[in-house]
């Protein structure tokens, strides 16, 4: 993947179509990341949302696990073998 610049926007959706047109393959598991830019809103504009609940709760972790999981996945695949090496 090129490197890109991402806008500064909470709209998960909007982020994850950018990395696919920049050449990275979303897995359908990442995807779901879409749903957690309810919580990036609730979060900044309190009191506009409904409370979330336990279930909502353990979903958007699980997610968020995912997507951290599959980005440390790729960030490690396009480190170059020779920064590796040179332990920077």
């Amino acid at each position: 993947m090129s490197e890109e610049r991402f806008p500064y926007v909470h709209d998960l959706t909007r982020l994850l179509t950018l990395v696919e047109q920049a050449g990275q393959t979303v897995p359908e598991s990442v995807s779901q990341a879409a749903k957690l830019t309810r919580y990036a809103m609730a979060t900044r504009y309190p009191g506009l949302t409904e409370p979330v609940s336990r279930e909502e709760y353990e979903e958007a972790i699980a997610i968020a696990e995912t997507v951290i999981r599959w980005a440390e996945e790729v960030m490690g695949t396009l480190a170059s073998p020779s920064s590796e090496a040179s332990g920077a």
